[in-house]
């Protein structure tokens, strides 16, 4: 950067740009991952010393007016004693248990190498996959494209840049301008003087040898061979189904006279499902270059802690570590019993208050130890409700984010191709993508084991003390894992007519 452009604001900017970037390739410090436990242990004592050395002591002792008889002193007692423990139990088990450090069980190594031709899709920056808008776009090629191609691949660039500057120049609609497969257009008149957009054209063809037809189709339609697409961008191999062009289809958005959209014109029986086309499963899909390591299955990388984690859920804040394969389900067994302990304080403590502690009301403790309890078992609530949901479906935070974008960008598609009001329309078609594909959290689940209990039993183990106690360990070594028969290899989601007979 010249020195006339380099301002103070921009200078200011550079090195606040420069610090985020150091905070993110670095781990949190011990004291902050770790505080939170001492807040946790400091809640835990205050409304202990409230429910013994305030509420149970006045009981014993028939002080203040307490109407309350010493048989109900030592129930509530030996009840909050009880959950206390096993709460605090549970609580030891998943702060001191690892959740399993990706890196004890791998070695460092150099990234993988792989052939482009024997990978055909390795979009590594997006596990999902491509938006819909950007898969939804194949482009074909006259037949005389591979004469261009031989020595005039410049000239062929330099041609798709003039005429992508006229149409931006004109103003035309985006329908009217020359797309590559997962290369998004343009939006504005300076979109072009991107950094990126060069890398989106340098391997384009000419203009006038591209034909724009919609993908989201039936597979049986038609077929596209020889497709040239920029390197980066997803391969489309000749398999691919393509449609045939129909005269006056458009992905415009316009109202004819008589109110249908110009999409309901389109066959929308045709519209397929698009699952994510990644291999995840491939070594070089599941390389971390902040670790030098190929990452076991399910396993991720956590910025707070600064490395890989086994079957990584997420990062707990208030247990100081993350949530993996070894530690899940003592993290389980946590809230189980952290939701039935808070929601025993809070009714008793409430009652006890109300009923027996007439002279007490004027004390702030009883109070203030109601709200914390009870915010506290709310927020259980919550995480022992998502963390049994993931654990039937034998999912994790992560990949249930996956599982959930994907049925967005089906809605989005849904919503493009129908009315506001076709209720029943998008009911049939999603009937119509699970009878062809089956359903993205059962079906579509990479792990799915096949039933609910399964699912349970990989995380919580099959002794039913176990799914209670906090004793026992992962049923698991937390790097290996089988994978859901409806998969290929390499971790990508086939039709059902491609499934074995007894997966039907």
């Amino acid at each position: 950067m010249a020195s006339r452009d380099r301002t103070c604001c921009g200078v200011i900017e550079d090195a606040q740009l420069e610090a985020r970037k150091r905070r993110a390739s670095r781990p949190q410090p011990w004291i902050v991952r770790k505080f939170a436990i001492g807040l946790f242990f400091a809640v835990v004592g205050y409304v202990s010393y409230v429910y013994i050395g305030r509420i149970c002591e006045r009981i014993f002792a028939r002080d203040g007016g307490v109407t309350a008889s010493i048989a109900v002193g030592v129930v509530f007692l030996v009840i909050y004693s009880v959950l206390l423990l096993l709460t605090l139990w549970s609580y030891a088990k998943v702060v001191l248990t690892s959740p399993g450090v990706a890196r004890d069980f791998t070695n460092r190594t150099e990234r993988p190498t792989y052939d482009r031709d024997g990978h055909p899709s390795h979009m590594t920056s997006d596990l999902r996959g491509a938006p819909y808008d950007q898969e939804s776009t194949v482009h074909t090629y006259t037949s005389d494209h591979h004469q261009h191609t031989q020595g005039s691949r410049t000239q062929s660039s330099f041609t798709l840049q003039r005429d992508l500057r006229t149409s931006l120049s004109s103003g035309p609609s985006e329908s009217a301008l020359p797309r590559m497969v997962g290369t998004a257009i343009p939006q504005h008149p300076n979109a072009g003087h991107h950094r990126g957009s060069s890398q989106a054209t340098n391997h384009s063809m000419p203009s006038h040898h591209i034909t724009n037809t919609n993908a989201i189709r039936s597979p049986e339609e038609a077929r596209v061979r020889d497709v040239l697409v920029n390197p980066e961008a997803p391969y489309v191999p000749d398999s691919i189904a393509l449609p045939p062009i129909h005269a006056g289809s458009t992905r415009s958005r316009r109202r004819e006279p008589n109110g249908v959209g110009s999409g309901q014109s389109r066959n929308v029986n045709g519209i397929s499902r698009r699952p994510p086309a990644t291999p995840i499963l491939l070594p070089e899909n599941r390389y971390c270059s902040r670790c030098k390591i190929v990452k076991p299955y399910r396993a991720h990388h956590c910025r707070a802690c600064g490395t890989c984690v086994l079957r990584y859920d997420h990062h707990c804040p208030w247990i100081g570590q993350c949530v993996g394969a070894l530690n899940q389900k003592f993290f389980i067994n946590f809230l189980f019993w952290g939701s039935v302990s808070c929601w025993w304080t809070f009714g008793s403590l409430l009652g006890i208050y109300r009923k027996y502690l007439p002279g007490g009301a004027s004390a702030l403790e009883i109070p203030i130890a109601i709200a914390l309890v009870g915010l506290f078992g709310f927020f259980f609530i919550g995480l022992l409700t998502t963390q049994i949901h993931l654990a039937l479906n034998n999912q994790t935070t992560v990949e249930s984010m996956y599982a959930k974008a994907m049925r967005e960008r089906e809605q989005v598609v849904l919503a493009r191709e129908f009315q506001w009001w076709q209720f029943g329309a998008k009911q049939r078609t999603r009937r119509r993508w699970d009878q062809e594909w089956g359903r993205i959290g059962k079906e579509g689940n990479i792990w799915w084991l096949g039933s609910y209990r399964a699912n349970w039993e990989a995380v919580m183990g099959k002794n039913v003390w176990w799914w209670l106690l906090p004793v026992g360990r992962c049923p698991d070594d937390g790097v290996n894992y089988p994978v859901n028969p409806r998969f290929d290899s390499q971790g990508r989601w086939r039709r059902r007519e491609e499934w074995s007979e007894e997966l039907r």
